[in-house]
């Protein structure tokens, strides 16, 4: 069909460069550059979902249960390495996002304590002016002041990753403007609504099409090896396929929970931003209440220097233990 007929659009994708490269190898060398390949696979990914996402069974004079149990893990691999491969991409996306998140929430943190400490500074010199106030004869309403607070180094210990803390190690992403057919641009976007795919996926939906087609393309590839009617080619491809499929169950499965760990970790860490953000502006506002209230003080005692006052010094307040001590004299008791 011409491009007059079915023209093409062009969109933007970002994805992990281990993507890239094995939807390349899976294209094969037959297109002249990756992005056509990567185009290509895109729509090939867009009509297998829109057609309904289950591939072509493999037949042949081969035994029908052997078959059978071939094309079922063959179904189960393509959709799996599909979601592994975009979970594994969201995962690192959202890694680095929490990383940058955390570096926020440290340096707000820490903005947040150093403003703390100005507070309890700016009190403790408002309530010297209270004191000085009070020995002028002007009334003041005491209050205790602040203890120090103590201040952490900026540079605090990450929070241990355990058995994640090299699950990207040498791991990149790339961005890519693919030219697909606005025809298969329009059926991907059928699929991903009729999948409900932009409520969990977002802006990365459209990848989940993109590794269809790979995993498409893989397990085409794949079939032409296989002798349908050898019982033991079916037998191997059997073996192969399900090899495969469980070590990228339990890569999916190790990559799922540590998704969900880190929407829930990130979620968490914008709610304490939100908070520092918050508090500090309150903080501010305090500090600025501060010097108005040092201003008025200030003049206070001014005036009452100008006016003659002269400061007068409190008595001390006998401790409790002075008072012990007199009673005992009294009483006979002291030594």
């Amino acid at each position: 069909m011409s491009s007059a007929v079915d023209p093409t659009q062009r969109f933007r994708l970002v994805m992990l460069r281990e993507i890239y490269d094995l939807g390349v190898e899976a294209a094969g060398d037959v297109w002249p550059t990756p992005t056509m390949a990567l185009s290509r696979l895109f729509e090939r990914g867009a009509a297998f979902l829109d057609a309904g996402g289950t591939p072509a069974p493999l037949t042949g004079s081969g035994p029908p249960d052997l078959l059978d149990a071939l094309n079922v893990s063959r179904e189960d691999l393509l959709l799996v390495e599909a979601l592994a491969l975009l979970t594994r991409h969201v995962t690192f996306r959202l890694t680095q996002d929490g990383d940058s998140m955390e570096k926020i929430w440290v340096s707000k943190a820490d903005r947040h304590l150093a403003i703390r400490a100005e507070i309890v500074e700016r009190r403790r010199l408002e309530e010297q002016l209270k004191r000085e106030l009070k020995a002028l004869g002007g009334s003041i309403v005491p209050l205790p002041e602040h203890d120090e607070l103590p201040m952490t180094d900026g540079d605090r210990p990450r929070k241990s990753r355990g058995m994640y803390d090299h699950l990207f190690t040498g791991a990149t992403t790339i961005e890519l403007d693919l030219d697909v057919l606005v025809s298969a641009l329009e059926a991907a976007d059928r699929a991903i609504v009729a999948r409900e795919w932009a409520r969990e996926w977002g802006e990365d939906a459209r990848l989940l099409v993109l590794t269809h087609g790979i995993s498409l393309a893989l397990r085409e590839r794949e079939a032409d090896a296989i002798d349908t009617d050898d019982p033991d080619s079916i037998q191997a491809a059997q073996a192969a396929t399900r090899a495969r499929l469980m070590g990228l169950e339990g890569r999916y499965s190790t990559m799922r929970r540590r998704l969900f760990e880190l929407r829930h970790n990130n979620r968490i860490l914008g709610w304490r931003i939100t908070a520092l953000d918050v508090e500090a502006a309150g903080m501010r506002s305090r500090l600025d209440q501060f010097l108005v209230d040092r201003d008025r003080l200030e003049r206070a005692i001014a005036d009452r220097r100008a006016a003659g006052a002269v400061p007068v010094t409190d008595q001390p307040v006998p401790s409790p233990a002075g008072w012990r001590r007199r009673l005992e004299r009294w009483l006979g008791r002291s030594e």
